[in-house]
């Protein structure tokens, strides 16, 4: 299986969890990196040279991604995970690992922004044989207090995907640290091709099948109520940046 984000985001098997552990190992640090344009070429190759050899497995692996729909297209997302918060006191510094980046790496940069930590909730769906290189990502202020209230009503979307069987994951991410960016929520879906795209899911006709006639209009509004605003991002994986692309998630 390929190694997204996901944000963040990949399991073996089919299933719906409530209430288990599993969430606490499938955490993710992420940070926006906006390259020099007349650098992509070294920014590539040395990125890759950094990440293969101090994030190429284990509990520090890392991979990059492209964001290539959303108000931060052209920008580059490194993600270390999944993991829990103890891997982050054993994170690579020494051995050369922080010199590397800041000789090899960052000169090649116009900034480093939104340094984030996101931990899988327990709502999540993932298809047996799960494959897929891109991410599309719905970002959430939820309101405050709100936020176990959110996890629920998401869960009921979760249940759908389950029991339908949809050929593309479904998870939900919560945001350790309050952010300049202000959103705290985010559930994550995968897709291989942009043509999927183009036939999409019959979740609004599922969800009432399953929820009740009229239900799936109830959830959309119910969840504006929970919500102050949201926003949507792509990410394709950049394989030839990352240093590991295969990870086990049980």
């Amino acid at each position: 299986m390929k190694k997204l984000l996901s944000i963040m985001v990949l399991f073996p098997m089919a299933f719906l969890v409530y209430g288990q552990d599993h969430q606490e190992t499938h955490m993710y640090e992420s940070i926006y990196l906006t390259p020099k344009l007349d650098a992509i070429s070294k920014l590539s190759e040395n990125m890759a040279a950094h990440n293969k050899k101090y994030h190429g497995e284990g509990d520090h692996a890392a991979f990059v991604q492209n964001v290539v729909a959303g108000k931060r297209s052209g920008q580059m997302v490194w993600v270390m995970g999944p993991g829990t918060y103890a891997h982050l006191d054993s994170r690579p510094a020494e051995g050369g690992h922080d010199e590397d980046w800041a000789n090899n790496v960052l000169p090649y940069l116009e900034k480093m922004s939104n340094i984030e930590y996101w931990r899988r909730t327990s709502q999540y769906y993932v298809p047996e044989g799960y494959d897929a290189d891109k991410i599309r990502i719905r970002f959430y202020k939820v309101k405050r207090g709100q936020n176990e209230d959110f996890v629920a009503h998401y869960g009921k979307l979760v249940q759908v995907f389950n029991e339908k069987k949809y050929d593309r994951q479904l998870s939900i991410f919560q945001s350790t640290f309050p952010s300049a960016t202000g959103r705290n929520m985010a559930s994550v879906t995968s897709f291989d091709n942009w043509a999927d795209l183009d036939k999409g899911l019959p979740v609004g006709k599922d969800f009432d099948s399953i929820h009740g006639e009229g239900s799936w209009a109830k959830w959309l509004q119910e969840l504006q109520d929970l919500t102050e605003w949201s926003d949507q991002e792509v990410r394709e994986l950049m394989p030839e940046m990352s240093g590991t692309l295969v990870v086990d998630v049980d």
